[in-house]
């Protein structure tokens, strides 16, 4: 069993998709939907959307998601050089501390 070999890899995908779908069916407030379970009072909602049924896991991936997107574009920004940022040595002495190439006459 290569963890290079397609079918190896088609597996684990299955495994984790069948352990994500009954996380998500063990979700306390599905059960109490389906009357699996009996409702808790003291784990009522506190808002609307903390009632519904798989919130968390809805709100964990959107959570995710944003987390990931506002890295890519926000700090990405930040944090990138350009292409050119490595072609030249600092210690060149035909360019200045910033890479731009110094008159003829220095």
């Amino acid at each position: 069993m290569a963890l290079d070999d397609p079918k190896t890899i088609r597996k684990l995908w299955l495994g984790f998709y069948a352990v994500l779908g009954l996380l998500l069916l063990l979700d306390p407030k599905l059960l109490e939907l389906v009357h699996l379970r009996e409702h808790d009072p003291h784990h009522a909602a506190k808002f609307i959307v903390d009632g519904w049924p798989v919130f968390y896991a809805v709100f964990g991936f959107a959570t995710c998601w944003l987390m990931v997107m506002v890295s890519k574009l926000i700090i990405g920004k930040i944090l990138m050089r350009p292409d050119t940022y490595y072609d030249h040595s600092p210690l060149d002495p035909t360019r200045d501390a910033k890479g731009r190439r110094l008159r003829d006459g220095r």
